[in-house]
């Protein structure tokens, strides 16, 4: 065999080898699970899965009691639907929790980094990241999620016949 197939065969069976290395990283991560929702950070991470789960019964036992909308988890599922742009539940994207500052004893803020994947064909891939903010409160001992820059409607906490409807 001449060096020239060789080099071209090696080239080939790296680039084969490079695409099964890829295809494995993809197809072999964990799903994201729940976790502990004793702390504001285990609680925004909770809640943010439930919403990518399309869990919206889940999701909506991380809004305060006292929040007079949305009613129940139906009328959430109705928010996030009218809002999709808001929840962007439509694209490949990944959340992961970056940091928690606590305000007092029964407050704090989360930040959540949002790293969202583009296809655009074999050679168009690419990807943009962005952070944003879910301001947690203690109520009962449990934490919740009471606003956010995003993953939240501006009319949750308001009775139904207000500004927002």
């Amino acid at each position: 065999m001449q060096s020239s197939t060789k080099f071209l065969l090696g080239i080939v069976i790296g680039i084969v080898l490079l695409v099964i290395v890829a295809f494995s990283v993809v197809l072999l991560r964990p799903e994201p699970t729940y976790q502990d929702d004793t702390t504001p950070n285990g609680a925004a991470h909770n809640y943010l899965l439930a919403i990518q789960n399309k869990d919206y019964e889940r999701a909506f036992t991380y809004i305060p009691e006292k929040y007079r909308y949305p009613e129940d988890a139906d009328d959430m599922a109705i928010d996030i639907r009218k809002n999709s742009w808001g929840f962007d539940t439509d694209n490949d994207f990944s959340l992961a929790v970056e940091s928690t500052q606590m305000r007092s004893d029964d407050k704090a803020v989360v930040t959540i980094r949002k790293t969202t994947f583009y296809n655009n064909g074999l050679m168009g891939s690419n990807q943009s990241s962005r952070t944003f903010t879910l301001d947690m409160i203690l109520e009962n001992g449990v934490w919740k999620v009471s606003d956010g820059d995003s993953y939240w409607s501006s009319c949750w906490g308001y009775s139904q016949d207000e500004w927002c409807r």
